[in-house]
């Protein structure tokens, strides 16, 4: 290739304007039925998926309002993109412009819809239909149409077979996070709870090294929400690192101790309602959990210097377990912590909560601070 042309390097599609255009995937399966139905409407004549142009500098967000809620009539705040999937370089004759040659390049997006959205998609009978892939490849005249539906039929099998229940948790946070992109964030108790809902873990608002795009960088500290969906074990934190629980509602307990203290009596356990908070200094095992199964709490981590993501040694990671500390096996847990670490590092629907709540009742030793 070093002796041809550059211009012979370069694949045409990529010499020659393109349009990116946003294709939605709604997809829904009928009871009895084994393949999955994709929406398609009726746009200037022909059958597609929801879809629209990118318009230069749009993101994502932006864009998908048009073929959403502008053609369809859902309600902003009811379709979530899960997925973006592999671009689709595209080129044929423009079926409404006959003669016409032009360059795409496809971007399918796949979307999750709220119970409303759904209900306001049944409604719509004159310019919408469902169709299986088979029946796209059969009866779609659009050439993207076409090469959408062979790309998912060859590439993304999983997309035929099962479909989304509802948003995702990172669906909403990442719709949360595009209304607030400026320098002031505000995350209201509609919004903590909703995510919550949807999720089985914590909702990480600020790490040090962010991995999900509603997250930003910690600063120096990290802040997060989480309820009794979220699993806690028995850590300690080094660097040195200072965490604040603050508990906005349910009833919480935190075990705790001096990681240098020796005896499985120096162990107290402390208990938390709502407006209670409670901090722990660096070098202090600890183990929290909820004594109901409803609670919400919020987290606020911060460090003297490096890390404070992931599981580790003391004094290189923020968060170290008793699997990986220095000192295992030279301390031991409290008798009664042990049935409550059992029971909680079950699944969140597997835990016996009256059995918690029992063992928490004896949990707390002497008189409380």
């Amino acid at each position: 290739m070093g002796n041809l042309p550059i211009s012979e390097t370069i694949p045409q599609i990529e010499t020659s304007p393109a349009s990116l255009v946003l294709y939605c995937l709604l997809r829904k399966k009928i009871e009895g039925e084994e393949d999955v139905r994709f929406c398609m409407m009726r746009k200037q004549g022909c059958m597609t998926f929801p879809a629209t142009k990118f318009r230069p500098r749009e993101d994502l967000y932006s864009a998908m309002i048009r073929p959403l809620e502008e053609d369809l009539g859902l309600l902003f705040g009811s379709f979530f993109p899960e997925k973006e999937l592999q671009m689709i370089p595209n080129e044929g004759i423009e079926v409404r412009y006959e003669g016409l040659p032009k360059h795409w390049f496809l971007y399918p997006v796949d979307f999750s819809l709220t119970e409303e959205a759904w209900a306001a998609l049944e409604g719509v009978k004159s310019d919408i239909s469902w169709w299986t892939i088979s029946e796209i490849q059969a009866n779609a005249k659009e050439p993207n149409v076409l090469a959408m539906a062979e790309h998912i039929s060859a590439l993304h099998p999983e997309l035929l077979k099962e479909v989304l229940v509802g948003p995702s948790m990172e669906a909403l946070a990442g719709l949360w996070a595009s209304k607030n992109e400026g320098g002031v964030r505000i995350v209201r108790s509609n919004d903590i709870n909703q995510i919550l809902d949807s999720g089985s873990r914590a909702f990480n608002l600020r790490v040090a090294d962010p991995y999900l795009p509603y997250q930003k960088q910690g600063l120096g500290f990290t802040w997060s929400f989480f309820t009794p969906k979220d699993q806690q074990d028995v850590h300690v934190h080094g660097l040195p690192a200072v965490e604040i629980y603050g508990i906005l509602g349910g009833k919480f307990q935190l075990w705790h101790k001096p990681m240098n203290r020796r005896g499985a009596m120096t162990w107290q356990c402390k208990t938390l309602r709502a407006g209670d908070w409670i901090e722990v200094e660096p070098l202090h095992c600890h183990f929290g959990y909820w004594v109901t199964p409803q609670g919400l709490g919020t987290v606020i981590k911060a460090a003297g210097e490096g890390e404070l993501a992931g599981v580790g040694k003391i004094g290189v990671a923020g968060k170290t377990t008793c699997k990986d500390c220095n000192v295992r096996n030279q301390c031991l847990k409290h008798p009664r912590m042990i049935p409550i670490i059992e029971e909680y590092a079950k699944p969140f629907n597997d835990r016996d909560y009256d059995r918690i709540r029992m063992l928490a009742e004896g949990a707390v030793i002497g008189q409380e601070g």
